[in-house]
């Protein structure tokens, strides 16, 4: 008996079928490059949620004000994509407050022994702007207030990313201070929300950039996710 031979494809059918296939990906594409661009926001914020219990940790063992000193790659950067912790001191003398609470004259003592800079994913950031970066979570959620990050004096240059070992000069930054009883420092017993952005998105003017929050308990330094905002 004759076996009968498969038919070949007609060129219709051919161009049919890679229609469809261009068809799929086209749909399936973007929505796997958006759900892969919100897992390394997810995997920034979670990078920085350990970092903040290892400072907490370090702040109340040691007996010292611990703060994770946030660097920019390059000056230019619209925001902040490396993190470390940083032992450092504040004259309340010389504040005009005299608090622990409100004093915002941190000066960088030495980095954390055994530590070096955490590097947030690949085309994620924390926004340097006073309206995405420490906003209060008092009241109502986004509402821009005194829980700024605080600024820590005098961290050398030669350290920081990119630093040359021959740099003597030094530069004030922005950080979250932990005080040696566990607490947050100098945010008025509000909470802080750490927002993170993909950098390629973020346009500091339109502020229609996807952040996803990070809000980090004054008091216990607990920290949880917020509902992503534009």
């Amino acid at each position: 008996m004759r076996q009968k031979t498969a038919r070949p494809f007609t060129l219709i059918e051919l161009i049919a079928v890679m229609g469809v296939m261009i068809l799929l990906a086209a749909v399936a594409i973007p929505a796997y490059s958006s759900l892969f661009a919100g897992r390394k926001t997810t995997l920034a914020a979670n990078r920085l949620n350990g970092a903040v219990m290892e400072a907490r940790a370090h702040a109340v063992s040691a007996k010292v004000y611990t703060a994770l000193v946030f660097a920019k790659e390059k000056s230019s950067d619209k925001g902040y994509r490396s993190f470390r912790m940083a032992e450092v001191y504040t004259d309340f003398d010389s504040d005009d407050s005299g608090s622990d609470e409100t004093s915002s004259k941190y000066e960088w003592r030495r980095w954390a022994p055994g530590t070096a800079f955490v590097l947030l994913p690949e085309n994620t950031m924390i926004p340097d702007t006073d309206d995405d970066f420490g906003l209060t979570s008092g009241g109502k959620e986004g509402t821009a207030g005194s829980s700024a990050p605080k600024q820590v004096a005098k961290v050398p240059n030669k350290d920081l990313p990119g630093g040359s070992s021959s740099d003597t000069g030094t530069q004030t930054l922005k950080a979250i201070v932990f005080k040696p009883n566990g607490q947050l420092a100098g945010t008025d017993n509000k909470n802080m929300v750490v927002r993170f952005v993909e950098a390629n998105r973020y346009d500091a003017g339109a502020g229609k950039t996807p952040k996803l929050p990070l809000n980090i308990n004054w008091l216990t330094c607990k920290t949880r996710f917020l509902d992503p905002v534009d």
